[in-house]
């Protein structure tokens, strides 16, 4: 995403293509004058190719989701398809706790007042899926082969819990492990370890099939990753190294991503 003379743009680039060439999307479709879409995500095709890039907008109103999905094609952006439809649960909570991209045909919004909305691209149809009773706003979504990952914690016990999803979207979540993580968090932190009185970690980010988190321990400044299968913990940062009086001021984002081992980067140019 970039600004130029006429506004803003967006580009796909491909770091690890030494020959790619950055590729300048369309100006994205401006919303209705008279409603604004503080929410809008632009994704690939589940196959990886530049056909059929998608932008999915989402409008948040009361108790009302509305949605906006175009897709790209050699014309420009199209006729976009449109959905709408009501929270019923009580007090909803406006903007996302994550966002997964798309799977299956499917866009699976997590909002941290125990629920995860669901958005079928090929039907344009809203569906909610009601989070396991206990599961708060400390927590995280992953997708599974056939299904859904929610990964939650509570202190430092870490659930996994696993929704089959069926045509009608109606399964139940199903409890397939649980584990604490303390003690192997306060070895890796070291010297560094800062315990206090209602201690906890904060998952920040899954890898897909529930392989791994990322937790952050505040009280210490250190992010931790875990190897959900294996149950290896390490400290892959550290605060104190980096910017101390900075840490408080932000809030700490990754963005894990599947690539090819070993990676072949393109030669530096200049």
């Amino acid at each position: 995403m970039f600004f130029d003379d006429t506004g803003l743009k967006h580009s796909l680039l491909s770091p690890l293509l030494a020959q790619g060439s950055e590729l300048v999307l369309p100006p994205t479709p401006l919303p209705d004058k008279n409603c604004v879409y503080p929410n809008w995500w632009i994704y690939l095709p589940e196959d990886g190719r530049h056909d059929g890039i998608t932008l999915v907008r989402l409008r948040w109103f009361g108790r009302k989701v509305s949605t906006e999905v175009y897709v790209l094609g050699s014309g420009g952006w199209g006729i976009p398809t449109t959905a709408m439809t009501e929270i019923e649960f009580p007090h909803p909570t406006p903007g996302w706790k994550n966002v997964l991209y798309p799977f299956h045909g499917k866009i699976f919004m997590a909002i941290a007042d125990g629920y995860t909305l669901g958005l079928d691209l090929t039907t344009s149809r809203f569906f909610t899926l009601k989070h396991p009773d206990g599961v708060g706003s400390n927590f995280m979504l992953s997708y599974a082969d056939s299904g859904l990952y929610l990964l939650n914690a509570e202190g430092f016990q870490l659930s996994i819990w696993l929704h089959k999803l069926t045509c009608d979207d109606n399964g139940g979540w199903l409890l397939v492990d649980t584990f604490c993580v303390h003690e192997e968090c306060k070895r890796v932190a070291g010297d560094g370890w800062v315990p206090r009185v209602g201690d906890c970690v904060d998952i920040v980010a899954a890898g897909d099939n529930a392989e791994f988190v990322f937790l952050v321990h505040e009280a210490s400044n250190v992010v931790l990753y875990v190897h959900l299968r294996s149950r290896v913990v390490e400290k892959v940062y550290d605060k104190h190294d980096s910017v101390p009086r900075m840490w408080p001021q932000y809030e700490v984002c990754i963005s894990p991503l599947m690539m090819v081992w070993p990676p072949v980067f393109p030669a530096l140019n200049g």
